[in-house]
């Protein structure tokens, strides 16, 4: 299980760069990205029809049964597709409770009838991915496909901790100043009490452009507007939550999540 400690200890006072925090300080040792590997293969999300939606073929009509078989029985016979499985609404919606716990307005505004169901899968290569969008965007009861590169950061950190970028307005910033060096000894100090905690990278802006850049297989438009994060791995991922919950409130932080729910 994981233990947080009460006291922090001293941390080391002195306040460095981002080439500093590679190194060791305090409790941790502060590592940059690993060079790779980068994922070659990609997803896919095909939302269905519900009524009301005008989207490509949906003509404000829901998805038929025969239509939801016809588009699984063709994902199923593809030899480009790895895996596919179906999300009902009500997962859909568990999903979204989770990802959004924090954001009671949104919570408060969304039901389960809101939600879509889709069929979700992964690609064993990347070329697929514009051959699979193309394909299902026509076929009758889609309402629209989003397909994405693999995940830079899946398997190699646990939890990614978000750091407030300047004029952000989220988690504990501020809207003004973005983490300030303090911000970040502080939080690197905390990560070097929590038990289970194996590795820590430093993510900064350049390469925080390049993953979604990635990810979303498009140029990103202004790569400083990216924030740094800290990406945690853990020895018991089962352990993210305790440590997100840990660290989202301290000062710094815009948001914390585990990796499984971003790029």
């Amino acid at each position: 299980m994981m233990v947080v400690a009460v006291a922090l200890g001293a941390a080391g006072a002195a306040t460095a760069d981002a080439e500093g925090r590679h190194g060791s300080r305090g409790l941790i040792q502060v590592s940059p990205p690993p060079a790779g590997p980068w994922p070659q293969d990609g997803v896919f999300d095909i939302f269905l029809c519900m009524d009301g939606n005008t989207l490509n073929s949906c003509r404000k009509r829901a998805i038929t049964p025969k239509q939801k078989r016809t588009i699984e029985a063709r994902l199923r016979a593809m030899p480009k597709v790895a895996e596919v499985r179906f999300e009902s609404r009500k997962e859909a919606y568990a999903n979204f409770r989770k990802q959004n716990a924090d954001n009671k307005i949104l919570l408060s505004a969304i039901q389960v009838e809101d939600m879509p169901e889709s069929f979700k899968g992964r690609l064993y290569r990347r070329a697929d991915i514009v051959p699979i969008r193309s394909t299902f965007e026509k076929m009758a009861g889609v309402s629209n496909v989003f397909t994405l590169g693999g995940s830079f950061w899946k398997g190699k950190a646990d939890v990614e901790i978000a750091l407030c970028g300047p004029a952000e307005a989220s988690g504990t910033c501020d809207g003004h100043d973005g983490a300030a060096p303090w911000d970040k000894e502080r939080i690197e100090a905390r990560l070097g009490t929590v038990e289970g905690v194996e590795k820590v990278y430093f993510e900064d802006s350049e390469h925080a452009a390049k993953v979604f850049s990635f990810w979303w297989m498009r140029k990103a438009s202004d790569p400083q507007g990216f924030s740094e994060s800290y990406y945690v791995k853990l020895a018991d991922p089962g352990d993210a939550q305790v440590l997100i919950d840990t660290v989202k409130v301290m000062s710094g932080v815009s948001s914390a999540r585990t990796v499984g729910e971003g790029w």
